[in-house]
């Protein structure tokens, strides 16, 4: 299945309109706290309000499959 990871925060939202394919919700997670990982890595000490964004994991239908707050510890 095709997997989308949106950023949205209270008044902005980034969509993901490439999407990757993974084989089932275990691999979307994977995907989605990498993917969280990857964007802390980025910000490198930047001052960003994680607490107001989150990630959005949504089907090719658009239905949401999960979300992960970006304040959320990741281990």
């Amino acid at each position: 299945m095709r997997c989308y990871f949106n950023l949205i925060s209270d008044d902005e939202t980034m969509i993901d309109d490439e999407g990757v394919e993974v084989r089932d919700l275990d691999q979307a997670w994977a995907q989605a706290l990498k993917a969280v990982m990857e964007l802390r890595a980025e910000a490198d000490g930047e001052p960003i309000e994680w607490d107001r964004w989150r990630l959005e994991a949504t089907d090719g239908d658009g239905r949401v499959l999960f979300t992960i707050k970006l304040t959320h510890n990741l281990h």
